[in-house]
């Protein structure tokens, strides 16, 4: 008995000691057990965290108004979705992520690190890119079955397609447009 509570006693120090460290959350450790909808839900709010910094960056940084634009379009528009899949978690018993991943906050820091017409290019681009991805992942939880998180992904998806709309008029050298009602 006593050798079982000393492997689940330095089980719970080495989560500890990797979550001080940043290395590992014990939500991140824990999702390894969680239903995909839970995993589908915990990375949403995360690329909806990511998103608003990356908005907010933008209307900092961005040299171009259509920049500076979008990236207000960004920070809205992921702040509601955030907070409809944060609150869809709480009701499924999944606590929200506070935080973006590491990758993601390592595209942050290499943004944060341009100026001028060159953060307004890879800006545009990593969007593109971005949306892109995500487009595809929401859609295919939105084609998963019925259930809340797929109707969330479905009602996520013009939103997001408008953005990458968006990212590509900006990357060809227009503007982003604003006028549209996010789900």
């Amino acid at each position: 008995m006593a050798r079982v509570t000393e492997k689940l006693l330095a089980a719970l120090g080495a989560m500890l000691a990797l979550s001080a460290f940043g290395i590992a959350s014990a939500q991140e450790v824990a999702l390894a057990t969680d239903s995909p909808e839970s995993k589908f839900l915990v990375d949403a709010i995360r690329g909806d965290l990511a998103e608003v910094k990356l908005g907010e960056l933008a209307q900092q940084r961005g040299e171009s108004e259509g920049v500076r634009e979008y990236g207000k379009m960004l920070a809205e528009d992921h702040s509601k979705a955030g907070k409809m899949a944060a609150d869809l978690a709480k009701d499924m018993k999944v606590t929200p992520p506070t935080q973006p991943t590491s990758e993601q906050l390592q595209k942050y820091a290499a943004l944060e690190r341009l100026s001028g017409a060159e953060f307004d290019r890879e800006f545009a681009a990593a969007m593109v890119k971005d949306h892109q991805e995500d487009i595809a992942k929401y859609e295919k939880q939105a084609n998963g079955g019925d259930s809340k998180v797929a109707k969330l992904a479905e009602e996520t998806v013009p939103t997001l397609e408008h953005h990458l709309a968006a990212a590509q008029s900006l990357q060809s050298g227009g503007n982003a447009s604003h006028d549209h009602t996010p789900n």
